[in-house]
């Protein structure tokens, strides 16, 4: 296919985004998106609608994100594409979450996932049942986060995605952890922390690590606790998490 003066600009965009220079990415993007957009390129004008977006969001702008997301969502609509849709409704699920209205984020993410389920898209199905699990383990209602959890789990291996698999493992030792079902947390931690060593998460296998050494304190092993603590502080140190690793290395301390 041959490259358009839209594409190069939706190129630099991101280039100068990564480079820290927002407002010039900002303005690619919007640039890009009008050259699609005379172009007739329905297609490419939303995805540089949701670079505008997503930048607008990590910049605090939510009501600017907001309003990228939803004409981006209404271009791919029009196209009929649902499964990318759903990843602009997630978008807005999130803005909702970050404003604290939860009845909103929730009814974004249902949203969402009846999207996904209409493309099949087993990935995408699980983000989202794993987010309703964050929000009603966070809600205090450990029973419905577990069913959530577990439907998200099923998806993330219909489809492939080994690290969906794996956080999901580490969303399920929490929830286990927090009802006192230690060996059922240790259990799935050591399961999470496998795929992370074979995807080469050296951050998510810290966390996991840092979590087992928690399940051992619990039980009352101090030392195995205090030796996977160092273990975890090692690979923070690793992945470049120099806080995680001051921290996990303070917590070994006070294990004794």
């Amino acid at each position: 296919m041959t490259r358009t003066e839209a594409d190069t600009i939706l190129d630099d965009g991101e280039k100068l985004w990564l480079a820290g220079e927002k407002p010039q990415a900002r303005e690619a993007f919007r640039r890009a998106r009008l050259l699609y957009h005379e172009a007739g390129d329905a297609v490419g004008e939303a995805m540089a609608l949701t670079q505008v977006g997503d930048l607008e969001a990590e910049t605090g702008h939510g009501v600017a994100a907001r309003e990228s997301y939803v004409e981006a969502r209404t271009i791919y609509a029009r196209a009929g594409d649902p499964r990318h849709q759903a990843g602009l409704v997630v978008r807005l699920a999130r803005l909702a979450q970050h404003d604290g209205n939860a009845a909103e984020a929730e009814s974004f993410y249902n949203a969402a996932y009846e999207l996904y389920e209409s493309a099949s898209d087993y990935c995408g199905l699980g983000h989202v049942s794993r987010r309703l699990g964050h929000m009603e383990r966070d809600a205090g209602r450990h029973d419905k986060a577990l069913d959530r959890y577990r439907k998200a789990l099923g998806y993330f291996r219909r489809g492939g995605d080994t690290l969906g698999e794996a956080h999901t493992l580490r969303s399920l030792a929490t929830i286990a952890r927090s009802l006192g079902q230690l060996d059922r947390a240790r259990t799935d931690c050591e399961n999470a922390i496998t795929l992370f060593r074979e995807a080469g998460d050296i951050l998510g296998e810290a966390k996991s690590l840092r979590s087992v050494a928690y399940i051992l304190a619990d039980e009352g092993d101090k030392p195995a606790a205090r030796k996977t603590m160092h273990q975890a502080a090692k690979l923070f140190a690793r992945a470049g998490d120099a806080r995680a690793h001051d921290e996990s290395e303070a917590e070994a301390k006070a294990l004794g």
